[in-house]
């Protein structure tokens, strides 16, 4: 591999091959070629960026064992380094603050295999990467932490939260006193059927704990979350950022299918002994069973609506004080609707649908508009 550093900062990987091959007998050099890897790492821009680099020979430094990684770091106005996996082609991972001047590896008992920098403010900084943490394989630093179930849905709310759609198997007994099997006799048996019933957890991005668990209703499973800027009040137009859970009923193929929609409240109380980041919690503020499955939730126009895609229909509604939604707008789909995602405040809407088609829609006050008729894909 070679680096370069261009003169507006930005960095480009080569990467060596030999055209045609070469013998064993004959020079390394011999044949020589070279490709250009793509990355993905852009330059920062600094209005003196300039003066930050005179005296710089080069700004690439090869790095021993930080965090078991042998790296090279690129110093000056956009730092970063480069890691590489003996699977993977190299990545370049930004070092966030000021531009930086010099860098070297640091090991002590209360840092160890850190690394010390200088940055352009003469602050020297010693710092650490964070444990148990990949930074070769996707160019991002990532981290595997098992949740013991399939996860359906994720999203990340602004108080440092995520919230995460699980699943949990347990055993299903058919019960006479159902409405829906009410002439079936009662079973039983020694082995009986898994049915999966969702699990809404609430994750802290610093501890990596899991903080909150709320479990639904029996064969209720989670099919799409989002966090939501909503009003909440019609007199005073306040807004929150709420937890927006789309659910499915499923009570056998000979019953239609029924969906919930759920509106979560992250609240503060009192958090457990030694446990400050358990100060967070989920509060239901909105329930409410709709005929048909909510597949997909985003936020619609400037007055902090909602769009929820139930069965073959999308319904604008809005949070009324009394903790019930409000219907505003609707539209009938050919199917129902996989994904929706919507252009903040300008009332435009794609929705994608089951049979890959994408539909743009436009939205004002009280109507939902096809603007162009749905692409197939």
């Amino acid at each position: 591999m070679d680096y370069i550093r261009t003169s507006s900062d930005n960095l480009v990987i080569y990467k060596s091959f030999h055209s045609p091959s070469r013998s064993a007998s004959e020079l390394w050099t011999q044949n020589l070629r070279w490709v250009k890897l793509s990355q993905q790492h852009i330059p920062r821009y600094i209005e003196d960026a300039g003066s930050e680099d005179q005296g710089f020979e080069s700004t690439l430094l090869a790095v021993s064992d930080i965090c078991g990684y042998s790296t090279v770091f690129q110093r000056g106005t956009t730092p970063a380094f480069i890691f590489k996996e003996s699977s993977s082609a190299p990545r370049v991972i930004g070092l966030s603050g000021k531009p930086v001047k010099g860098l070297t590896s640091f090991h002590t008992s209360n840092c160890q295999r850190g690394f010390a920098y200088l940055d352009s403010t003469d602050t020297l900084r010693i710092s650490q990467l964070p444990p148990q943490t990949h930074y070769g394989h996707l160019g991002w630093a990532t981290r595997r932490m098992p949740m013991d179930a399939e996860v359906h849905a994720l999203a990340y709310h602004p108080a440092g939260l995520y919230v995460v759609g699980t699943g949990q198997f347990e055993e299903y007994q058919l019960d006479p006193s159902e409405t829906y099997h009410y002439e079936l006799p009662k079973e039983d048996m020694s082995f009986k059927p898994k049915i999966e019933r969702g699990v809404l957890k609430l994750l802290d991005e610093k501890s990596w704990t899991i903080i909150d668990t709320h479990v639904l209703d029996p064969q209720e499973v989670i099919l799409c979350i989002e966090t939501l800027n909503l009003e909440v009040s019609e007199v005073t137009h306040q807004r929150k950022d709420l937890i927006a859970v789309g659910t499915s009923i499923v009570h056998g193929e000979d019953l239609a299918t029924k969906g919930c929609i759920r509106i979560f409240e992250v609240i503060t109380v009192v958090p457990e002994p030694d446990r400050p980041e358990t100060n967070k919690r989920l509060k239901l503020i909105v329930k409410d069973e709709v005929k048909g499955a909510v597949s997909a939730i985003s936020g619609l126009g400037t007055q902090g609506f909602m769009i929820m895609a139930q069965g073959q229909k999308c319904m604008v509604r809005g949070l009324k004080e009394d903790g019930t939604l409000l219907p505003v707008a609707f539209m009938d789909m050919q199917c129902y609707v996989s994904d929706l995602k919507n252009l903040p405040g300008t009332g435009m809407l794609a929705m994608a649908d089951a049979y890959r088609g994408v539909w743009f829609t436009g939205y004002t006050v009280s109507f939902l508009i096809t603007v162009t008729r749905p692409y197939e894909i």
